[in-house]
């Protein structure tokens, strides 16, 4: 195993730091949620992380037409998602794993995911009970809770969900299988997660509302939903270890800039 020598530092230091990487979430995000439309979408400032790389990958083998310079990235859709050849990799990915669940539940064809042997050890019941309780079909090591998953889309029923596990995968998947289900389904957490999901897929177009009762109202898809244009934020958490530095180095300063 090779080993790091770290030396205290002597002084205090003062920087700025202005290339902190995007956002991993909402960049598998916008390569998903790119094939619910019929129109190129153009994200800016994607994360070219191995992680999310690999998400482009996936939406390509879905049949989508993936062009990037550097950050900036071109995904067009095709006329219909294919059933892909080969196994489909989310490497690292927890979002990706656990999303493209909800996502290709709902399609024609057969689809397998997989991981590195670190995701692979990660559970996916959270995500697969819940959708196989509206039809979905899903299996996997440990009988389906840990992958390399098998999925066969179906016909998926809408549902009443309340969440034991406050995820915001676990929702995200939830709401990707309900844009295709038969009818209006809810959705409710205990504690609020992250939102992105529903922040973009309404700026597409999609019909999701947070009723008094605190459940989420997701309509199914009647069409196509308009593409993005969107550039990804930066991801204020990886600049934590920053921040940290300077505040257990007496004197020391940093400017973060996002």
């Amino acid at each position: 195993m090779k080993s790091i020598h770290v030396e205290p530092l002597q002084k205090p230091f003062n920087i700025t730091i202005d290339n902190i990487a995007s956002d991993k979430s909402i960049s598998h995000r916008c390569a998903m949620f790119s094939l619910l439309s019929d129109q190129p979408s153009h994200v800016k400032n994607y994360l070219t992380a191995e992680d999310t790389l690999n998400t482009l990958s996936i939406v390509e083998q879905l049949g989508a037409v993936v062009e990037r310079d550097g950050s900036t990235v071109k995904i067009t859709p095709p006329t219909e998602l294919t059933e892909p050849k080969d196994i489909l990799d989310c490497g690292n990915s927890g979002t990706a794993i656990r999303l493209f669940c909800g996502f290709l539940s709902s399609l024609d064809g057969s689809f397998i995911l997989n991981g590195d042997k670190y995701l692979n050890q990660r559970p996916m019941n959270r995500v697969a009970k819940p959708l196989r309780s509206i039809g979905a079909f899903i299996d996997g090591r440990e009988f389906g809770n840990k992958a390399p998953l098998f999925i066969r889309g179906a016909a998926l029923d809408s549902f009443v969900y309340e969440s034991p596990v406050d995820s915001a995968q676990v929702k995200s998947a939830m709401i990707l299988a309900a844009l295709r289900a038969k009818g209006i389904s809810k959705y409710k957490e205990n504690e609020l997660t992250r939102d992105h999901t529903e922040r973009m897929l309404k700026g597409m177009g999609a019909t999701l509302e947070t009723n008094s009762d605190g459940f989420i109202e997701i309509t199914p898809l009647d069409g196509p939903l308009k593409p993005l244009n969107i550039t990804v934020p930066t991801d204020p958490s990886s600049a934590f270890f920053f921040a940290v530095a300077a505040a257990v180095v007496p004197g020391s300063s940093v400017t973060i800039k996002m």
